[in-house]
Protein backbone atom coordinates (compact mmCIF):
# COMPACT_ATOMS: atom_id res chain seq x y z
CA UNK A 1 0.00 0.00 0.00
CA UNK A 2 1.45 3.31 -1.06
CA UNK A 3 0.90 6.17 1.34
CA UNK A 4 2.44 9.60 1.18
CA UNK A 5 2.35 11.98 4.11
CA UNK A 6 3.53 15.55 3.89
CA UNK A 7 3.48 17.26 7.23
CA UNK A 8 5.34 20.44 8.05
CA UNK A 9 5.48 23.08 10.75
CA UNK A 10 6.33 26.20 8.82
CA UNK A 11 8.89 27.70 11.18
CA UNK A 12 11.82 27.45 8.78
CA UNK A 13 14.67 29.84 9.42
CA UNK A 14 18.27 30.71 9.91
CA UNK A 15 20.70 28.77 12.04
CA UNK A 16 20.92 31.66 14.48
CA UNK A 17 18.12 31.37 17.06
CA UNK A 18 15.96 34.40 17.97
CA UNK A 19 14.72 34.75 21.54
CA UNK A 20 11.58 32.93 22.70
CA UNK A 21 9.34 36.00 22.63
CA UNK A 22 10.29 36.69 19.02
CA UNK A 23 9.54 33.10 18.01
CA UNK A 24 6.10 33.19 19.63
CA UNK A 25 5.17 36.43 17.89
CA UNK A 26 6.10 35.06 14.47
CA UNK A 27 4.80 31.53 14.84
CA UNK A 28 3.27 30.55 11.47
CA UNK A 29 0.37 28.16 10.93
CA UNK A 30 0.82 24.40 10.83
CA UNK A 31 -0.10 23.08 7.36
CA UNK A 32 -0.72 19.34 6.93
CA UNK A 33 -1.03 17.92 3.38
CA UNK A 34 -1.79 14.20 3.36
CA UNK A 35 -2.12 12.03 0.22
CA UNK A 36 -3.36 8.49 -0.30
CA UNK A 37 -2.71 6.93 -3.72
CA UNK A 38 -5.35 4.39 -4.75
CA UNK A 39 -4.09 0.85 -5.30
CA UNK A 40 -5.68 -2.12 -7.09
CA UNK A 41 -8.66 -3.44 -5.13
CA UNK A 42 -9.17 -0.28 -3.07
CA UNK A 43 -12.70 0.96 -2.38
CA UNK A 44 -13.76 4.41 -1.15
CA UNK A 45 -13.75 3.29 2.47
CA UNK A 46 -10.15 2.06 2.17
CA UNK A 47 -8.93 5.36 0.76
CA UNK A 48 -10.79 7.53 3.27
CA UNK A 49 -9.75 5.41 6.27
CA UNK A 50 -6.08 5.99 5.42
CA UNK A 51 -6.40 9.77 5.83
CA UNK A 52 -5.57 10.29 9.50
CA UNK A 53 -6.22 14.04 9.26
CA UNK A 54 -9.93 13.54 8.51
CA UNK A 55 -12.15 13.44 11.64
CA UNK A 56 -13.94 10.15 12.22
CA UNK A 57 -17.38 11.81 12.11
CA UNK A 58 -16.60 13.10 8.60
CA UNK A 59 -15.27 9.83 7.12
CA UNK A 60 -18.62 8.05 6.73
CA UNK A 61 -20.19 11.09 5.11
CA UNK A 62 -17.16 11.44 2.84
CA UNK A 63 -17.40 7.82 1.63
CA UNK A 64 -21.07 8.33 0.73
CA UNK A 65 -20.42 11.61 -1.10
CA UNK A 66 -17.50 10.11 -3.02
CA UNK A 67 -19.58 7.11 -4.03
CA UNK A 68 -22.34 9.41 -5.30
CA UNK A 69 -20.02 11.75 -7.21
CA UNK A 70 -17.15 9.65 -8.51
CA UNK A 71 -18.78 6.22 -8.87
CA UNK A 72 -15.54 4.30 -9.58
CA UNK A 73 -12.04 4.59 -8.12
CA UNK A 74 -9.14 4.17 -10.52
CA UNK A 75 -5.63 2.95 -9.69
CA UNK A 76 -3.42 6.02 -9.35
CA UNK A 77 -6.20 8.36 -8.18
CA UNK A 78 -4.99 10.49 -5.28
CA UNK A 79 -7.18 11.36 -2.30
CA UNK A 80 -5.77 14.48 -0.64
CA UNK A 81 -6.68 16.10 2.70
CA UNK A 82 -5.34 19.50 3.78
CA UNK A 83 -5.57 20.85 7.33
CA UNK A 84 -4.36 24.19 8.64
CA UNK A 85 -3.85 24.57 12.40
CA UNK A 86 -5.76 21.34 12.92
CA UNK A 87 -8.82 22.45 10.92
CA UNK A 88 -9.78 20.42 7.83
CA UNK A 89 -9.87 22.93 4.96
CA UNK A 90 -9.96 20.85 1.77
CA UNK A 91 -10.42 17.29 0.49
CA UNK A 92 -9.85 16.39 -3.15
CA UNK A 93 -9.91 13.28 -5.29
CA UNK A 94 -7.44 13.96 -8.09
CA UNK A 95 -7.03 12.03 -11.32
CA UNK A 96 -5.28 12.87 -14.55
CA UNK A 97 -7.87 15.21 -16.06
CA UNK A 98 -10.42 15.59 -13.29
CA UNK A 99 -10.57 16.90 -9.75
CA UNK A 100 -13.45 16.28 -7.35
CA UNK A 101 -13.23 18.85 -4.57
CA UNK A 102 -15.05 18.52 -1.25
CA UNK A 103 -16.00 21.63 0.69
CA UNK A 104 -16.38 20.77 4.42
CA UNK A 105 -18.61 23.81 4.99
CA UNK A 106 -21.16 23.12 2.25
CA UNK A 107 -20.60 19.33 2.49
CA UNK A 108 -20.63 18.94 -1.28
CA UNK A 109 -18.28 17.63 -3.95
CA UNK A 110 -17.62 19.85 -6.95
CA UNK A 111 -16.37 18.28 -10.18
CA UNK A 112 -13.88 20.17 -12.28
CA UNK A 113 -13.80 18.40 -15.66
CA UNK A 114 -10.40 19.51 -16.86
CA UNK A 115 -7.37 21.06 -15.29
CA UNK A 116 -7.17 24.58 -16.58
CA UNK A 117 -3.81 25.61 -18.04
CA UNK A 118 -1.85 27.04 -15.13
CA UNK A 119 -0.42 30.51 -15.56
CA UNK A 120 3.14 30.31 -14.28
CA UNK A 121 4.31 32.69 -11.59
CA UNK A 122 7.81 33.66 -10.59
CA UNK A 123 9.25 34.88 -7.31
CA UNK A 124 12.62 35.71 -5.79
CA UNK A 125 13.26 35.89 -2.06
CA UNK A 126 16.32 36.60 0.05
CA UNK A 127 16.51 35.39 3.63
CA UNK A 128 16.92 38.12 6.26
CA UNK A 129 15.55 36.42 9.38
CA UNK A 130 13.58 33.33 8.37
CA UNK A 131 12.43 31.81 5.10
CA UNK A 132 8.87 32.05 6.40
CA UNK A 133 9.24 35.81 6.94
CA UNK A 134 10.70 36.22 3.46
CA UNK A 135 7.65 34.46 2.00
CA UNK A 136 5.20 36.54 4.02
CA UNK A 137 6.87 39.80 2.99
CA UNK A 138 6.39 38.80 -0.66
CA UNK A 139 2.80 37.70 -0.09
CA UNK A 140 3.56 34.17 -1.32
CA UNK A 141 1.13 31.33 -0.50
CA UNK A 142 2.09 29.11 2.47
CA UNK A 143 1.39 25.95 0.42
CA UNK A 144 4.22 26.97 -1.92
CA UNK A 145 6.67 26.93 0.99
CA UNK A 146 5.28 23.54 2.06
CA UNK A 147 5.96 22.16 -1.42
CA UNK A 148 9.41 23.74 -1.68
CA UNK A 149 10.54 22.32 1.65
CA UNK A 150 9.22 18.94 0.54
CA UNK A 151 11.01 18.82 -2.84
CA UNK A 152 14.28 20.09 -1.33
CA UNK A 153 14.05 17.82 1.74
CA UNK A 154 16.76 15.41 0.48
CA UNK A 155 19.22 18.24 -0.27
CA UNK A 156 18.62 21.08 2.19
CA UNK A 157 17.59 21.03 5.85
CA UNK A 158 15.81 24.37 6.11
CA UNK A 159 15.56 24.11 9.91
CA UNK A 160 19.35 24.24 10.44
CA UNK A 161 21.10 25.11 7.17
CA UNK A 162 19.30 28.33 6.20
CA UNK A 163 21.36 31.47 6.76
CA UNK A 164 20.94 35.20 6.29
CA UNK A 165 21.71 36.13 2.68
CA UNK A 166 20.55 32.80 1.20
CA UNK A 167 18.40 33.25 -1.90
CA UNK A 168 15.59 31.37 -3.62
CA UNK A 169 14.17 31.66 -7.13
CA UNK A 170 11.03 29.71 -8.00
CA UNK A 171 8.68 29.21 -10.95
CA UNK A 172 5.33 27.91 -9.69
CA UNK A 173 1.61 27.50 -10.35
CA UNK A 174 -1.18 29.35 -8.49
CA UNK A 175 -2.02 26.11 -6.66
CA UNK A 176 1.52 25.96 -5.23
CA UNK A 177 2.96 23.34 -7.60
CA UNK A 178 6.71 23.91 -8.01
CA UNK A 179 7.91 23.79 -11.63
CA UNK A 180 11.50 24.93 -11.14
CA UNK A 181 13.41 26.23 -8.13
CA UNK A 182 16.97 27.28 -7.39
CA UNK A 183 18.26 27.68 -3.83
CA UNK A 184 21.66 29.21 -3.15
CA UNK A 185 22.83 28.87 0.44
CA UNK A 186 26.01 29.90 2.23
CA UNK A 187 26.32 26.51 3.91
CA UNK A 188 24.70 24.19 1.34
CA UNK A 189 25.72 25.75 -1.97
CA UNK A 190 23.50 25.80 -5.05
CA UNK A 191 20.66 23.29 -5.53
CA UNK A 192 18.17 23.09 -8.40
CA UNK A 193 14.96 21.08 -8.73
CA UNK A 194 12.88 20.79 -11.92
CA UNK A 195 9.53 19.05 -12.29
CA UNK A 196 9.23 16.47 -15.08
CA UNK A 197 6.52 13.81 -15.46
CA UNK A 198 5.37 14.38 -11.89
CA UNK A 199 8.81 13.93 -10.26
CA UNK A 200 11.75 16.21 -9.50
CA UNK A 201 15.25 16.11 -10.93
CA UNK A 202 18.43 18.18 -10.84
CA UNK A 203 19.90 19.87 -13.90
CA UNK A 204 21.53 16.63 -15.07
CA UNK A 205 18.35 14.57 -14.95
CA UNK A 206 19.23 12.85 -11.67
CA UNK A 207 16.39 12.27 -9.22
CA UNK A 208 16.60 14.53 -6.16
CA UNK A 209 14.91 11.82 -4.08
CA UNK A 210 17.34 9.95 -1.82
CA UNK A 211 17.19 6.82 0.30
CA UNK A 212 17.10 8.87 3.55
CA UNK A 213 15.63 12.24 4.44
CA UNK A 214 18.04 14.67 6.10
CA UNK A 215 15.92 14.86 9.25
CA UNK A 216 12.90 13.13 10.84
CA UNK A 217 11.44 16.55 11.79
CA UNK A 218 10.63 19.65 9.76
CA UNK A 219 10.99 22.15 12.61
CA UNK A 220 13.42 21.68 15.48
CA UNK A 221 16.56 22.70 17.34
CA UNK A 222 19.42 20.23 17.94
CA UNK A 223 20.23 20.07 21.66
CA UNK A 224 22.59 17.07 21.76
CA UNK A 225 24.68 15.54 19.01
CA UNK A 226 26.27 12.13 18.54
CA UNK A 227 29.16 11.44 20.96
CA UNK A 228 29.61 11.84 24.72
CA UNK A 229 27.53 14.12 26.93
CA UNK A 230 26.63 14.78 30.58
CA UNK A 231 23.22 13.16 31.07
CA UNK A 232 20.79 15.71 32.60
CA UNK A 233 18.87 13.08 34.63
CA UNK A 234 21.51 10.46 35.48
CA UNK A 235 24.05 13.23 36.28
CA UNK A 236 27.04 11.49 34.76
CA UNK A 237 29.02 11.43 31.53
CA UNK A 238 27.95 8.71 29.15
CA UNK A 239 27.89 7.97 25.40
CA UNK A 240 25.10 9.60 23.43
CA UNK A 241 24.35 7.32 20.49
CA UNK A 242 22.01 9.60 18.58
CA UNK A 243 20.83 13.14 18.00
CA UNK A 244 18.30 14.99 20.16
CA UNK A 245 15.92 17.37 18.38
CA UNK A 246 14.01 19.80 20.61
CA UNK A 247 10.53 20.52 19.26
CA UNK A 248 7.06 21.35 20.67
CA UNK A 249 4.77 18.62 21.98
CA UNK A 250 2.80 17.08 19.13
CA UNK A 251 5.29 17.91 16.36
CA UNK A 252 4.96 15.19 13.66
CA UNK A 253 7.86 12.71 13.44
CA UNK A 254 8.56 11.26 9.98
CA UNK A 255 10.20 8.01 8.90
CA UNK A 256 13.47 9.05 7.23
CA UNK A 257 13.20 6.09 4.86
CA UNK A 258 10.74 3.40 3.89
CA UNK A 259 10.85 0.15 5.79
CA UNK A 260 9.19 -2.24 8.24
CA UNK A 261 8.30 -1.28 11.82
CA UNK A 262 9.96 -3.91 14.01
CA UNK A 263 9.13 -2.27 17.37
CA UNK A 264 6.46 0.18 18.52
CA UNK A 265 5.87 0.61 22.24
CA UNK A 266 7.57 1.37 25.55
CA UNK A 267 11.37 0.90 25.43
CA UNK A 268 12.85 1.68 28.86
CA UNK A 269 14.64 5.02 29.02
CA UNK A 270 13.60 5.78 25.44
CA UNK A 271 9.96 5.90 26.60
CA UNK A 272 7.49 5.44 23.77
CA UNK A 273 9.62 4.50 20.77
CA UNK A 274 9.50 3.21 17.21
CA UNK A 275 12.21 1.18 15.49
CA UNK A 276 12.17 0.76 11.70
CA UNK A 277 14.20 -1.73 9.66
CA UNK A 278 15.39 -0.41 6.29
CA UNK A 279 17.32 -1.86 3.36
CA UNK A 280 21.08 -2.45 3.37
CA UNK A 281 21.35 -3.19 7.09
CA UNK A 282 20.02 0.11 8.44
CA UNK A 283 17.69 0.58 11.40
CA UNK A 284 16.38 3.86 12.82
CA UNK A 285 15.01 4.52 16.31
CA UNK A 286 12.68 7.36 17.32
CA UNK A 287 12.44 7.83 21.10
CA UNK A 288 10.58 9.84 23.79
CA UNK A 289 7.45 10.01 21.62
CA UNK A 290 4.24 11.37 23.10
CA UNK A 291 2.17 9.25 20.77
CA UNK A 292 2.88 6.31 18.44
CA UNK A 293 0.95 6.20 15.16
CA UNK A 294 2.20 2.89 13.72
CA UNK A 295 2.26 -0.77 14.75
CA UNK A 296 4.93 -3.46 14.72
CA UNK A 297 4.91 -5.35 11.43
CA UNK A 298 3.56 -2.39 9.48
CA UNK A 299 5.32 -1.10 6.35
CA UNK A 300 5.90 2.65 6.31
CA UNK A 301 6.87 4.96 3.46
CA UNK A 302 9.57 7.60 3.53
CA UNK A 303 8.14 10.79 5.04
CA UNK A 304 5.18 9.03 6.67
CA UNK A 305 4.18 10.34 10.11
CA UNK A 306 5.01 7.59 12.60
CA UNK A 307 4.50 9.47 15.86
CA UNK A 308 4.36 12.79 17.68
CA UNK A 309 7.06 14.47 19.77
CA UNK A 310 6.68 13.97 23.51
CA UNK A 311 8.76 13.62 26.68
CA UNK A 312 8.33 9.99 27.76
CA UNK A 313 11.05 7.89 29.41
CA UNK A 314 14.24 9.56 30.68
CA UNK A 315 13.50 13.00 29.33
CA UNK A 316 13.52 16.52 30.77
CA UNK A 317 11.34 18.11 28.08
CA UNK A 318 9.71 17.61 24.69
CA UNK A 319 12.20 16.33 22.13
CA UNK A 320 12.95 13.48 19.74
CA UNK A 321 15.90 11.14 20.28
CA UNK A 322 16.94 9.76 16.89
CA UNK A 323 19.38 6.85 16.43
CA UNK A 324 20.75 5.00 13.41
CA UNK A 325 22.28 1.51 13.42
CA UNK A 326 24.09 -0.13 10.52
CA UNK A 327 24.27 -3.91 10.81
CA UNK A 328 23.77 -3.51 14.56
CA UNK A 329 26.43 -0.84 15.11
CA UNK A 330 25.31 2.62 16.23
CA UNK A 331 26.54 5.30 13.83
CA UNK A 332 26.34 9.07 13.60
CA UNK A 333 23.13 9.88 11.66
CA UNK A 334 25.12 12.46 9.70
CA UNK A 335 27.18 9.60 8.21
CA UNK A 336 24.26 7.78 6.57
CA UNK A 337 25.03 7.06 2.92
CA UNK A 338 21.87 8.27 1.20
CA UNK A 339 21.81 6.93 -2.34
CA UNK A 340 19.82 8.67 -5.09
CA UNK A 341 17.06 7.01 -7.06
CA UNK A 342 17.75 5.98 -10.65
CA UNK A 343 18.24 8.90 -13.08
CA UNK A 344 15.97 9.51 -16.05
CA UNK A 345 16.28 6.93 -18.86
CA UNK A 346 18.40 8.17 -21.75
CA UNK A 347 15.44 8.18 -24.14
CA UNK A 348 13.65 10.76 -21.95
CA UNK A 349 16.54 13.12 -21.34
CA UNK A 350 16.06 15.16 -24.54
CA UNK A 351 12.48 15.87 -23.50
CA UNK A 352 13.66 16.76 -20.00
CA UNK A 353 16.29 19.22 -21.26
CA UNK A 354 13.71 20.88 -23.52
CA UNK A 355 11.43 21.26 -20.49
CA UNK A 356 14.34 22.66 -18.49
CA UNK A 357 15.07 25.24 -21.20
CA UNK A 358 11.39 26.25 -21.21
CA UNK A 359 11.41 26.72 -17.43
CA UNK A 360 14.46 28.94 -17.68
CA UNK A 361 12.90 30.95 -20.51
CA UNK A 362 9.78 31.50 -18.43
CA UNK A 363 11.87 32.59 -15.43
CA UNK A 364 12.97 35.59 -17.50
CA UNK A 365 9.77 36.12 -19.50
CA UNK A 366 7.06 38.80 -19.22
CA UNK A 367 4.53 35.97 -19.63
CA UNK A 368 4.81 35.05 -15.96
CA UNK A 369 3.26 36.89 -13.04
CA UNK A 370 5.95 38.42 -10.85
CA UNK A 371 5.57 38.38 -7.06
Amino acid sequence: MKRAFIVILLFVGCTAQPDVAEIEEREPPSVHVEDYVVQKGDVFATAVENLSGVPEDVKGKLVRLLSDSVKILKVGDTLRAITIDGELTRIELRRRNTVYEYDPKSEKFVKRNKFRPLTPRYAEVEVESTLWDAFMEKGLPPILLVNLVNVFSWEVDFATETQKGDSLRVLYAPDGTVYYAEYIGKSVGRHVVARFMGSYYDEEGNSVRRTFLKSPLRSYRITSGFGVRFHPILKKWRPHHGVDYAAPYGTPVHAVAGGKVIFAGWRGGYGKAVVIKHKNGYQTLYGHLGRILVKAGQHVDQGQTIGLVGSTGLSTGPHLHFEVRHYGRRINPALIKSEPEKPLPEDLKDDFYRMLDEYRRLMNSPEVVLR
